[in-house]
């Protein structure tokens, strides 16, 4: 390739393509192919490459607190939970749906782990998620609570994610000021894109921990009625993988 095409594509934002075709022009395989088949080739991979470096920007914006989770790596029976349906959930239809996913259970089953498993799953369709702890959710809301076109912002980035996943939700009671807070952010929300709640308490509590009454109402009306609970095991799974490592730290210095 010349000099001052390659400082020009790169100039231009191009520089992967001039990087692809000087692979090609090295390739002798490549050799007896017809213009259309090199240039097909050429795009085929120029568009793999990009989308890839999109699904790594994505996953990398997410924030997920297991940014290497995956389903493949999903112990089905230990989670007691059926392979098929997560595998269908990993299809992505309940963000086409705007479908709430509901993950609940003690401590150590997992909950997190398969939330973050099925947000990178959401990165890999180029969806845009965020994942975010409840006390951080709460605790940027108060921090800009005094400027009224800051909060508002920041409540319109969080309603406009394809997936939303809160976690650690409701491990504390909500005050009625917080509370209209969440009110906010799910009216936006609520039947536009998909969220994501990770927590310990079930459904049935949800009502009194979001400070009951009519603001509480509000809120579950917005949630549960276009929502899948995704069963959670009783099994501490984070105790069961921290003996298994334990015990092969173990055998390897006693080798």
């Amino acid at each position: 390739m010349k000099f001052e095409l390659k400082k020009n594509l790169t100039k231009h934002e191009l520089g992967d393509l001039a990087r692809l075709v000087e692979n090609q022009e090295g390739d002798i395989a490549l050799a007896d192919l017809s213009f259309d088949a090199r240039l097909e080739q050429l795009l085929e991979e120029l568009i793999c490459e990009r989308e890839n470096k999109l699904i790594n920007r994505l996953i990398k914006a997410a924030s997920f607190k297991y940014p290497m989770a995956s389903i493949e790596s999903l112990d089905f029976d230990a989670r007691q939970v059926k392979k098929n349906t997560i595998i269908d959930l990993a299809a992505m239809g309940f963000v086409a749906t705007a479908t709430n996913l509901i993950i609940t259970g003690p401590t150590g089953a997992g909950k997190t782990y398969l939330s973050c498993a099925l947000g990178i799953e959401a990165c890999k369709k180029t969806y845009r998620v965020f994942y975010i702890r409840m006390p951080d959710l709460m605790r940027n809301f108060e921090d800009r609570r005094d400027d009224l076109k800051e909060l508002t912002r920041y409540r319109k980035r969080l309603g406009n994610y394809n997936i939303l996943i809160i976690d650690e939700w409701l491990n504390y009671k909500l005050n009625e000021r917080d509370a209209k807070m969440l009110y906010e952010l799910f009216e936006q929300r609520s039947g536009n894109n998909s969220t994501i709640f990770v927590g310990r308490f079930p459904v049935a509590e949800w009502h009194d921990r979001l400070g009951g009454g009519t603001q509480a109402d509000s809120i579950m009306d917005r949630i549960v009625h276009n929502a899948y609970e995704i069963p959670s095991s009783e099994t501490n799974l984070r105790k069961i993988y921290e003996s298994k490592k334990l015990a092969n730290l173990k055998a390897e210095i006693e080798k």
